[in-house]
């Protein structure tokens, strides 16, 4: 019996020993370009949070400001100040790494000491960016485990990236926002970009759009020249001027559309409640049904291998012409 406790023992010490060498290597691995010394210890407890770099900057001296780090959040406030502030959150043993170059601020973060075993171990990490009301500098943030907030910032280029965080933004001008499995919700605008793997989007009303989710969904206000593809979510468009999208196996549910179309889905339905086109445009369904509630003095031409096509007041002498293409699915217009 002696025996046995002994063994029970010995093993519980070499999966202890165990663990600590994978994690020593999984770090190790990742880490494996970076050129600062790590300190390994054995536990970490409680709440680590510390206030670890504070400093100002005179906004005329900074045209862009970046950043890039791994598991911080990072935050973007508007304030009645004179300066850019930065202040950072994180464990006592992180670096903040801060260079200027050529009117660009850079901020990354390192590591200094990495706990082999964590328990009931937390840390706030995150970076406050504190920017005067009228401020017109370059935002490019990069967290790879953490969100992006910011807030209206009308007179500035955003270039917000999140591997597996969430990004969220007030009213901008031009902007690029991406995220592998996070959602993104942003305001207003002039020209946007935004794609997401995994999350959906979620956008007010923009000159210029191109969205893309994988497996989310989509919901976008008023637009004028728009892309909007997602695989397997659903299409919610308040209003179009130039609507080019796609869904795989996702509806789409689209309140107007004013110049032109090409709508294409695989097994989605395709729902238009006013359509006023003065180009010749297209829409195929090809096993999900198209339903259009109201449409300008325009022909439709129908096409459909195992569904009805029910048109009403077709104009066949007008010069702009709709094509409906369905492979299973009905088409109704009226």
């Amino acid at each position: 019996m002696k025996n046995k406790g002994i063994k029970i023992v010995l093993i519980i010490i070499l999966a202890i020993l165990v663990i600590a060498l994978v994690n020593f290597m999984i770090y190790a691995i990742i880490n494996r370009n970076n050129d600062y010394s790590v300190k390994f210890s054995l536990i970490a407890f409680g709440d680590n949070t510390e206030k670890i770099f504070e400093k100002e900057y005179e906004p005329g001296e900074l045209d862009r400001i970046n950043v890039d780090v791994s598991s911080s959040n990072v935050l973007i406030e508007k304030a009645d100040v004179d300066k850019i502030k930065v202040t950072a959150y994180g464990e006592k043993d992180e670096k903040i790494n801060e260079t200027i170059n050529n009117n660009e601020l850079s901020i990354t973060k390192s590591k200094t000491k990495v706990f082999i075993f964590a328990m009931f171990y937390w840390c706030d990490e995150k970076i406050i960016i504190q920017v005067p009301n009228d401020c017109e500098q370059e935002f490019n943030i990069h967290t790879s485990s953490g969100d992006i907030a910011a807030p209206n910032l009308e007179n500035n280029v955003i270039n917000l990236e999140s591997s597996s965080g969430k990004i969220e933004c007030g009213n901008i001008n031009n902007g690029n926002f991406k995220s592998s499995s996070g959602d993104i919700t942003v305001g207003n605008g002039n020209e946007i970009t935004i794609q997401t793997s995994s999350g959906s989007i979620k956008a007010g009303d923009f000159n210029k759009l191109s969205a893309e989710a994988s497996s989310g969904d989509v919901e976008v206000g008023k637009v004028g020249e728009s892309t909007i593809k997602t695989s397997s979510g659903k299409m919610l468009v308040e209003s179009a001027k130039r609507l080019q999208a796609e869904a795989s196996s996702g509806e789409m549910d689209i309140n107007t559309i004013e110049e032109y179309c090409n709508l294409i889905t695989s097994s989605g339905s395709i729902e238009i409640d006013s359509l006023n086109i003065t180009e010749n445009s297209n829409i195929n369904a090809k096993s999900g049904d198209v339903d259009i509630m109201s449409k300008n003095d325009i022909y439709i031409e129908t096409e459909t291998d195992s569904g009805d096509a029910d048109v009403t007041n077709n104009n066949r002498m007008s010069e702009i012409v709709l094509k409906i293409t369905t492979t299973s699915g009905s088409i109704k217009v009226d």
